[in-house]
């Protein structure tokens, strides 16, 4: 199954479309690598097919189908088609619309339905587990440089132990422009990483991914908080920020390692160090490829 050609028969089997060849075609899905996600066109309906590279690649498809399954007609997330454990990949709907930008987090009306989105999602219970930052950050950073762990590691714990709040709800993890489609409503897409935690993590992570200054961050916490009937510490927000950005160092060298993305380097890992004050005299402007 290692190229196209082979993939879509297979890929149309399992979906209980064998006949339906002469009308599918399978391209890479705009903004995103061939070899990660594509568009399947069948006739008038069109899926999303994302695929793992290895059994030991950092996508878990079983909690995206999972948390999938769990906000099914909640108008948050694509309606699941099809997990593939064995072949590693999975389907699901294809959303139309407009994915979103930056300049839509500081429009008004945008952000408004997008925490009314985030306020939804928020109000669902964890799945049964919880993002863990400082083991998470650990295990990025198994094969790193010693003075990387140990620097990055100290960072996460001491943002960590400045938590106060201890609400949880099922968070996304991973949500910026490229995961957010306006269309009939706000929805999101790319849940590999989703998880019980902490609301403001969601929060953190568009402020930190899209390099937020003060006010556009206090714009963000101000309308989220005007709608989300509980009262957070304005002080987690801030060591959220601080984790983030640890988790985001460590991910980008962790995924460099596997996959270098030149592309995720430079738009996330530098802007994300600087943040932390690291000095790239020790640390190199760019994660080992």
């Amino acid at each position: 199954m290692s190229t196209q050609g082979q993939f879509l028969p297979y890929l149309l089997r399992r979906l209980g479309l064998p006949g339906k060849a002469s009308s599918a075609r399978l391209e890479p899905l705009s903004g995103s690598s061939p070899s990660s996600a594509q568009k399947l066109t069948v006739g008038d309906v069109r899926y999303v097919v994302r695929r793992g590279t290895s059994a030991t690649g950092p996508r878990d498809f079983g909690r995206e189908f999972e948390v999938l399954k769990l906000l099914q007609g909640s108008g948050l997330a694509p309606a699941p088609v099809l997990l593939d454990a064995e072949k590693r990949f999975v389907v699901y709907e294809y959303l139309p619309g407009v994915v979103w930008s930056r300049n839509m987090l500081i429009e008004e009306d945008a952000l408004d339905t997008l925490t009314d989105s985030l306020v939804r999602l928020h109000s669902y219970s964890p799945p049964g587990t919880v993002l863990e930052p400082v083991k998470r950050v650990e295990r990025y950073l198994l094969n790193a440089e010693p003075i990387k762990r140990s620097v990055l590691t100290s960072l996460c714990v001491g943002a960590a132990t400045k938590l106060r709040d201890r609400n949880l709800a099922l968070c996304h993890h991973d949500l910026w422009c490229e995961n957010i489609i306006q269309g009939w409503s706000t929805r999101f897409i790319d849940w590999e990483f989703a998880d019980g935690g902490s609301p403001l993590v969601d929060l953190a992570t568009l402020i930190c991914y899209h390099d937020m200054n003060g006010d556009e961050a206090e714009k963000i916490w101000r309308t989220y908080v005007s709608k989300a009937g509980w009262q957070p510490v304005r002080a987690d927000l801030d060591a959220w920020c601080t984790i983030v950005d640890c988790l985001t160092v460590a991910w980008c060298m962790y995924i460099s390692l596997l996959t270098p993305r030149p592309d995720l380097t430079n738009l996330f890992y530098v802007r994300a160090a600087a943040r932390l004050g690291l000095d790239f005299a020790i640390w190199n402007e760019k994660p080992a490829s």
